[in-house]
């Protein structure tokens, strides 16, 4: 015989397991692979100078349609600067591409050697219980600037 206080707390238990069917149809991120190159490697000309950095995001999981997982990344450098969380979102397992550029040197950094990379992770912290984050390579380049040719000096007139 049933006592009448189990009968309520295995229909709420019910309850719970119904309403939380559907979030095992979710996508699941399982892995992040990340690589990142640097363009040019080595930069030669007028100053600032432009190095732009190109990433691949190797996404691994399980993606249901209508289902995304939204990426978290952040860019960090040699000079000690850290960027901003961005985001991005992906349906699908594969290969995602971000870009960064960074514009620098001049009269008081004529010379620079520097390197440039990124972490990535899921922002729901139930995708691979919060451990499923990725560091990339350390994309390095070299920056040169041409002298500029000095004007001469203005005469009064």
């Amino acid at each position: 015989m049933m006592s009448r206080t189990f009968v309520p707390v295995l229909a709420a238990a019910a309850a719970v397991c119904a309403a939380s069917g559907p979030a095992f149809a979710l996508s699941v991120v399982t892995h992040l692979g990340d690589t990142l190159t640097a363009s040019p490697l080595r930069y030669a000309g007028a100053c600032p100078g432009v190095i732009t950095f190109t990433g691949v995001v190797n996404v691994s999981g399980r993606f249901q349609p209508g289902s995304s997982v939204e990426i978290g990344y952040q860019f960090t450098r040699s000079d000690g600067a850290t960027g901003q969380n961005q985001f991005f979102s992906v349906d699908h397992a594969g290969p995602h591409a971000i870009t960064e550029t960074w514009t620098l040197g001049g009269p008081p950094l004529p010379v620079y050697s520097g390197w440039e990379r990124f972490k990535t992770w899921p922002t729901d912290s139930a995708q691979g219980g919060g451990h499923v984050t990725a560091v990339s390579n350390m994309a390095h380049f070299g920056l040169r600037c041409a002298a500029q040719p000095q004007r001469p000096p203005r005469r009064p007139g």
